[in-house]
């Protein structure tokens, strides 16, 4: 990450830290010409206490450990809570009178394979279709040819 304070002056560039001084763009402001300020990485201080927690989250440290960080009661609290809700909703199940109303609207014929055959739809490749009829057209040339023998 390149350290950029955005208060470096444009005559003063640095080539060696790779510093490039904003552009300016025309605005609609009577054709006045703008810095845009580019977005930038800011470190959030961290005084290890995100760590602790981590461990604790995984089984590796007590509570205690936790609890004794600043803000560790805060954090302990609200995963705490974040468990019991999450133990609450993976609980719940849907209600016997919900599951068997929404059985009751299914229609009937469409999960039943007990419709006679010649009820069914029939689908079939192309190719399937040439070769019986190949054989069937084949079929009746040798009948043929055996009776007007």
């Amino acid at each position: 990450m390149t350290y950029d304070d955005l208060h470096t002056p444009d005559e003063q560039s640095d080539p060696e830290l790779g510093y490039q001084p904003p552009r300016s763009r025309p605005n609609d402001n009577n054709g006045a010409l703008t810095h845009h300020t580019p977005d930038r990485e800011v470190p959030i201080p961290n005084s290890g206490g995100t760590a602790l927690l981590h461990q604790w989250l995984d089984g590796d440290v007590s509570i205690s450990m936790v609890r004794a960080t600043p803000g560790g009661n805060d954090a302990v609290d609200l995963w705490t809570k974040i468990h019991d809700e999450a133990e609450t909703l993976r609980s719940r199940t849907t209600p016997l009178y919900v599951h068997k109303r929404i059985m009751d609207s299914l229609p009937d014929d469409t999960y039943r394979g007990h419709r006679p055959w010649y009820k069914r739809s029939i689908s079939m490749n192309p190719a399937v279709m040439f070769v019986a009829a190949a054989v069937l057209l084949t079929l009746g040339a040798i009948i043929a040819h055996a009776v007007l023998k």
